[in-house]
């Protein structure tokens, strides 16, 4: 048999009131280097166009759609006027 002695847990976190709200930045940090900063910012507004012309062409494919949703509309109208089948839209739909 094998005793086993209780453990005491570790706070592994620091109180609130010892860590520094108001250190200094490090002025080396390679994070804020200029020449790295303009990367990310090229890199950013490179991301930012192929964003916006993804965006542009799913409103051009959203438009054309719905130009051939006004279309078909038109014509199951005009199939339902030709039989006078009352226009009668399922649950849901419109």
């Amino acid at each position: 048999m094998q005793s086993y002695a209780p453990i005491d847990q570790i706070n592994h976190y620091a109180p609130i009131d010892q860590i520094n709200h108001y250190a200094p930045i490090d002025q080396y940090d390679p994070n804020r280097q200029p020449q790295q900063l303009e990367r990310r910012v090229n890199q950013l507004e490179r991301q930012n166009e192929r964003q916006e012309r993804e965006i542009n062409q799913l409103q051009r494919d959203v438009a054309q759609l719905q130009r051939r949703l006004q279309r078909v509309n038109q014509r199951v109208r005009a199939i339902e006027n030709r039989l006078r089948i009352p226009f009668t839209p399922f649950e849901g739909e419109y």
